[in-house]
């Protein structure tokens, strides 16, 4: 296992983070448990999800692991939409005592991140969250805090990164959404800004698995995003990639997760991963290191999202 600064806060975190959600506890729970046997030290989380927070608890070896959270909204809104202020989605006082009770669910003494998400860049100017994180910070219950981005909303955060106050930025890169290579991810290179990559795989759709599975299981929320023609379209998209497929990657899941490790901004690579096999599959594809230069410059034409 590789590990990588995050900027400014210093923290060692593995090149592959586990994402922590309610899922399938008996699944999720011994990827979980594997993946801290073998030395993945990173997962990203939800503030608010208790049932994932207590599935981290009753996992061994959660101390040493550092656990990038995202805050919760105290209103609920999608983006777009009418500008909601930061004393009404993140006060304060909700972001304390959201960040301790999360503290006491997994029985540690430091988160490594707390995330504002769907960052509007109003809010660097917006009620009190900066002075209530920086307390936290050093009070030493978090050692650094960020936002996090609304998928392909890069510009929201150029200015919060090039201000100095933020450790760092949580966002959505993959090889179909490279948006952030051509502004975002150099300026935080820049001003020694972590950088946590979310959706490496395109909310699952970059594996051999997408083209050939017919639907997503009930309740999945992504038989809703992936709509029919979105779904083909990616479909065969996926198909393109596999032409670009060779050794050591096996597959397009394992170029996809290498490409993401290409740019020397990225931290950590935050995955999904409900069964061991999906895991020591990932970690063997991390530990190939970044795409070689021609073959990553290859990819640029596959270009789609942003």
């Amino acid at each position: 296992m590789r590990f990588r600064k995050l900027g400014r806060a210093g923290l060692d975190l593995s090149e592959l983070a586990i994402g922590v959600s309610a899922g399938d506890p008996g699944d999720t729970a011994a990827a979980i448990a594997s993946a801290f046997d073998l030395g993945v030290n990173t997962v990203t989380i939800c503030a608010g999800d208790r049932e994932a927070a207590g599935l981290l608890a009753g996992t061994g070896g959660i101390r040493a692991v550092h656990v990038c959270a995202t805050a919760t909204s105290r209103v609920p809104f999608d983006l777009p939409s009418p500008h909601v202020p930061a004393w009404q989605a993140y006060p304060g006082s909700h972001l304390r005592a959201e960040a301790e009770a999360l503290l006491g669910r997994l029985g540690i003494e430091r988160l490594a991140l707390v995330q504002l998400p769907a960052w509007c860049p109003e809010w660097l100017h917006e009620g009190d969250w900066l002075e209530t994180l920086v307390r936290l910070r050093d009070e030493g219950k978090i050692a650094g805090f960020g936002v996090s981005l609304f998928d392909h909303d890069l510009d929201a955060a150029l200015e919060a990164v090039a201000s100095g106050l933020i450790d760092a930025v949580q966002l959505m890169y993959n090889i179909f959404d490279q948006g952030a290579a051509a502004a975002l991810l150099p300026l935080c290179e820049k001003h020694n800004v972590g950088v946590v990559v979310r959706s490496p795989l395109y909310y699952g759709a970059i594996t051999p698995a997408f083209a050939r599975t017919p639907a997503f299981p009930d309740g999945d929320w992504r038989s809703g995003y992936f709509f029919d023609e979105h779904r083909c379209e990616t479909a065969e998209r996926v198909r393109q990639l596999e032409g670009l497929v060779a050794p050591p990657d096996r597959s397009v899941t394992d170029m996809a997760l290498r490409f993401c490790l290409s740019h020397p901004a990225v931290s950590t690579v935050a995955v999904g991963m409900h069964q061991r096999m999906h895991l020591e599959a990932n970690l063997r594809a991390i530990e190939q290191g970044p795409l070689e230069a021609d073959r990553h410059a290859a990819l640029a034409q596959h270009k789609w999202l942003c």
